[in-house]
């Protein structure tokens, strides 16, 4: 695989209107999450705001709020405890990873 023709593929994905637009705290933040989700994780509000130790509390909870606008993510309270709420993946994050998968794919020899 070409990393090269995989970073264009991406960057010509980028370019079309449909594709959510994100800053890099917001995309690594997203990749992240997804590992986790993945994983079978549950990731509260709280837990997310202190799983990334190079970036604020505060700054991650401000990303979570632009994730959640743009349609990335979505907060879903805890059957028990209201006060907690858990980020979870939307459709179009799952759809936002297979284009990314399609592009993985494509640049592979």
């Amino acid at each position: 695989m070409s990393f090269q023709h995989f970073l264009s593929l991406v960057e010509a994905l980028r370019q079309t209107p449909e594709f959510p637009v994100m800053d890099a705290v917001e995309e690594r933040m997203l990749n992240t999450m997804a590992a986790a989700w993945h994983d079978g994780k549950r990731i509260t509000v709280m837990e997310a705001m202190h799983m990334f130790p190079s970036i604020s509390p505060s700054t991650v909870h401000r990303r979570l709020k632009t994730l959640r606008v743009k349609g990335l993510i979505e907060l879903d309270p805890d059957l028990v405890d209201s006060r907690v709420k858990y980020v979870q993946a939307t459709r179009q994050t799952e759809d936002y990873f297979s284009r990314m998968s399609r592009c993985m794919l494509q640049a592979q020899p």
